[in-house]
């Protein structure tokens, strides 16, 4: 998570961060361990999301996804990013 280094939390709030956001723990679930509320853990998350989307350079209105597919897929999956890249003049 190195994103988190460009944020300003304390290291309970980015240990919550990344039980939600790494290890897949429902955000009360974590907070309840962090003895932290949801809604301060939602929000670092939030952050976390937002630093990672900047520093990717994801341009407005789209989403970065993290899909399984079966191996026959990975080709076909990858050509649509880039189609989509390249439909939107973002590379050649």
């Amino acid at each position: 998570m190195e994103t988190v280094a460009t944020t300003r939390m304390a290291q309970h709030v980015r240990d919550g961060a990344r039980m939600v956001l790494v290890d897949g723990m429902k955000i009360v679930e974590a907070a309840r361990l962090l003895d932290m509320k949801p809604q301060q853990l939602q929000e670092a998350t939030k952050r976390i999301k937002a630093a990672h989307k900047a520093g990717q350079g994801t341009p407005e209105g789209w989403e970065c996804v993290t899909v399984c597919v079966p191996k026959e897929l990975v080709e076909t999956v990858r050509e649509v990013g880039r189609k989509a890249k390249r439909d939107a003049g973002l590379s050649v």
